[in-house]
């Protein structure tokens, strides 16, 4: 059967796209005091060092957002975040943003070799295609040594979010690429060869597959074959033209039997991705090749 993942609900078809060149990053930086936490959830100003014998979880700071850059298929976000430091060394950072116009959420896991200078910095990655709109600041949890969690949300949003104290700070950048709507829709297998379809032990085999993507393009295509033994042997298609081809080393084809296909997957840029299995669709007659 064949099994679908997809992001979002609602598929969307009628999509556009306009080009780098109108990308506009706007940042907006709140500094604030020192902060703690007291044991009612309430935030309080204290002393990095804290209080004698009393845990100091770890706090919000600041937070910024900087540069916007384009690396091949991805769009790439510059955020710093400043920490409070508290009883126990920080373990991670996990910052997220959120487009308020379609409840779209990306999100950054900072950790200790995201430090230097006062700060944890990284980039915050996503597809090229994500839709336009202002992501703001939505949920930012910090996460000491010994396992204890300071979790912050939008004022907004607390009630939803039990055990969240409220961001003390704001920070939001703008994507501004002519997208209007999400890609929702995983690409769609056509049909699956391979060649020879009868070869020795230690033969290279080639497989060619057929593969559309309506919007942000093929991210990956995957084909899986298992013997009668259940032996597996798995390659990884490129496109080449028109077509996605990939070889079966001959390192992989040691042990005879009957390969047939037993899985396709196909992903786009958007992460949306779908599951064929053998049997169904393309695989209404059997993909093989036989190693004698």
């Amino acid at each position: 059967m064949r099994e679908r993942r997809q992001r979002g609900g609602k598929k969307q078809r009628e999509k556009k796209f306009w080009g780098w060149k109108h990308v506009a990053v706007a940042a907006v930086i709140a500094l604030t005091v020192l902060y703690g936490i007291n044991g009612g959830g309430t935030l309080q100003a204290h002393a990095a060092e804290g209080t004698a014998g009393v845990v100091q979880p770890p706090a919000a700071g600041a937070v910024a957002v900087g540069e916007m850059r384009v690396s091949g298929n991805e769009l790439e976000v510059y955020v710093a975040v400043q920490v409070i430091p508290g009883s126990a060394a920080l373990d991670h950072i996990n910052i997220q943003f959120r487009n308020l116009e379609n409840d779209r959420s990306v999100t950054k896991i900072l950790r200790e070799r995201d430090y230097a200078d006062g700060v944890y910095s990284g980039w915050i990655s996503m597809s090229i295609y994500e839709p336009a709109g202002t992501y703001v600041l939505d949920k930012l949890i910090l996460r000491d040594e010994n396992g204890i969690y300071t979790r912050y949300c939008r004022a907004e949003d607390q009630d939803e979010n039990e055990n969240y104290l409220v961001l003390p700070v704001t920070a939001a950048f703008l994507i501004d690429n002519g997208v209007t709507v999400t890609d929702e829709t995983a690409p769609v297998l056509g049909a699956v060869a391979v060649s020879p379809m009868q070869a020795g032990k230690e033969s290279e085999i080639t497989v060619t597959a057929a593969v559309a993507d309506d919007f942000s393009g093929v991210d990956s295509v995957s084909v899986r074959f298992e013997n009668e033994n259940g032996k597996a042997i798995s390659v990884e298609l490129e496109q080449q033209g028109e077509l996605y081809t990939g070889v079966i080393k001959k390192s992989q084809t040691g042990e005879a039997g009957t390969y047939r296909v037993k899985r396709v997957t196909v992903s786009d840029h958007m992460g949306n991705s779908a599951v064929y299995n053998g049997g169904d669709g393309p695989f209404a007659s059997d993909v093989l090749f036989v190693i004698q």
